[in-house]
């Protein structure tokens, strides 16, 4: 888009591989339905062949440039968006060479992109064309067709766009709950944002399952140990620590939640980060939940 910000490509090499990314500041029109920064992807010659993916508040969009990847084994479709998930997964690719455009909307921004009630994508994934009909089918082709990284980040933010711009807003109430999970990093009690709103508990899990796709006490559950992992990757501390700063009762919450939002335990999940990456080795996980 004219005026748009350049991408930045950054490289990470070391003895377990290289990967590129190319990050660019999304639109200011785009605020609010964006998780993160757009964001492309390359790697070759990895050491491991899967990386570990805890789950998020956070609609995936991939777009594969080369390779493709699995999760938990099962092939996925080229171009794909995935709904929300309170499991972890393995996700596993060709170690030779992988390349995509990795986008994550927030809840709010998959509702408006999408326009269906999103409780109906828990744990789905679905391919873009049957999400989006030939407008799904017409980025893909636009991504594949594009010279550069830029030319790739603009055909995007002209599908979100438009997408948005056609869509549902989100109701006043979903929004300020999920802005108060946001400021609160997970440690606001749904009844007590009920009783703030003025409405039921009945309600507020009904439109959380229609315009965010998981109920708030799970949105609040990701979201905190979502600052759990920001927390450690960047100063590691005592787990009892942590879990005291995080909002967790005490060291045994927090390992529960490891085990069941990461599939291993703190300790173990700290020796598979991927230097400069931020990401998870996944090799050789054990599926704890099985």
């Amino acid at each position: 888009m004219a005026g748009a910000t350049r991408a930045r490509l950054i490289r990470d090499e070391h003895e377990l591989g290289r990967w590129r990314r190319a990050v660019r500041t999304p639109d200011p029109r785009l605020r609010g339905l964006l998780y993160r920064d757009l964001l492309g992807f390359e790697q070759e010659g990895a050491m491991f062949s899967s990386w570990l993916e805890p789950p998020r508040p956070a609609y995936t969009l991939i777009v594969d440039l080369e390779g493709s990847i699995t999760v938990n084994g099962a092939p996925l479709p080229h171009a794909w968006i995935g709904g929300l998930s309170d499991r972890y997964a393995v996700v596993g690719f060709d170690a030779r060479r992988y390349a995509s455009i990795d986008l994550e909307l927030t809840p709010l921004g998959a509702w408006s992109v999408l326009g269906v009630p999103l409780g109906e994508l828990e744990r789905h994934t679905i391919r873009l064309e049957d999400a989006f009909g030939p407008d799904g089918r017409r980025l893909e082709d636009q991504v594949h067709d594009a010279r550069d990284w830029d030319a790739r980040f603009d055909a995007v933010e002209r599908f979100l766009l438009t997408r948005a711009d056609a869509g549902p807003r989100p109701t006043p109430a979903v929004a300020w709950a999920v802005e108060r999970l946001w400021q609160t990093e997970g440690r606001e009690r749904v009844e007590k944002l009920a009783m703030q709103l003025g409405c039921s508990r009945r309600y507020l899990h009904a439109r959380f399952r229609e315009q965010v796709g998981l109920a708030p006490k799970t949105v609040a559950r990701l979201i905190r140990f979502g600052a759990v992992r920001r927390r450690i990757e960047r100063a590691p501390a005592r787990w009892a620590d942590v879990a005291y700063e995080c909002g967790y009762a005490d060291q045994s919450h927090l390992n529960r939640d490891f085990r069941e939002l990461a599939g291993t335990t703190p300790g173990d999940f700290v020796t598979r980060l991927l230097p400069g990456y931020g990401g998870v080795m996944g090799d050789g996980v054990p599926f704890v939940q099985d």
